[in-house]
């Protein structure tokens, strides 16, 4: 298991104001030891924000495409002349190619989970961004006590990226413990609450702002409430179906 705290890892800026620390990278056959370097292909995952009333740098992605979850707070998303309010729970895919500016307008920080995919040559992509809330998705379940909203998914316009969901696990529960193997990516950050992480053999306390990578987890891995008020965690994943 792969496991890291956003406090572990250097600060950097992105889109000029975006202060990010980037969590995970894609591994580098170069250097097989580089921390935090753990997926097999997503670019990157990152947790960043944006001070009160400071805006992000206009940016046009090249290449590439982001995924951002607000986290916390609230504010505007400037693109191509249009302008879209966005506020906490909302999942925002930026296709390569578009112009945008992430404006905090608020009087608190603006919190960005920032997931960056590499789009292939050919590939169709979005010609706006796209803007769901998780709260507006039907809920689902799976792995006995899994509460699931799903985000964005491949069929919204990803290129590598699967799913972005939010999943909820209730009071003094746990989840069934199945296994992945290294051929993927799955991540889980746990966003509000607290719960215990076994994967393997390997027991984690898993606290706000602290980043799971379960791929490969064998015999498997479970997620367990162990406090008396709900968690919640922010997944993607990634499963090679090409």
């Amino acid at each position: 298991m792969d496991k890291r705290h956003w406090l572990e890892c250097p600060s950097t800026l992105t889109h000029g104001n975006i202060i990010q620390r980037v969590i995970f990278t894609r591994k580098d056959p170069q250097d097989p030891r580089k921390e935090g370097a753990v997926l097999n292909f997503i670019d990157s995952f990152a947790r960043g924000y944006l001070e009160p009333g400071v805006s992000s740098v206009s940016h046009v992605n090249e290449g590439i495409q982001e995924f951002f979850f607000v986290a916390a707070g609230a504010g505007k998303l400037s693109s191509s002349a249009k302008t879209y309010p966005i506020t906490e729970g909302d999942g925002i895919l930026m296709p390569t190619g578009v112009e945008h500016t992430f404006i905090n307008d608020g009087a608190e920080p603006l919190e960005l989970l920032i997931l960056v995919e590499t789009v292939p040559q050919g590939f169709n992509t979005l010609s706006e961004p796209l803007i769901r809330n998780y709260r507006s998705t039907h809920l689902g379940q799976g792995h006995w006590t899994h509460i699931v909203h799903g985000i964005l998914f491949r069929n919204d316009g990803f290129s590598v990226i699967d799913s972005t969901l939010v999943v909820r696990i209730e009071a003094m529960q746990t989840a069934d413990n199945h296994g992945h193997g290294d051929d993927m990516d799955e991540v889980w950050y746990m966003w509000k609450g607290t719960g215990v992480h076994v994967v393997g053999k390997e027991v984690w306390v898993q606290t706000p702002g602290t980043a799971v990578s379960v791929a490969p987890s064998a015999p498997g891995h479970s997620l367990i409430n162990h406090t008396e008020e709900p968690l919640q965690v922010f997944y993607f994943a990634q499963y090679n179906r090409r």
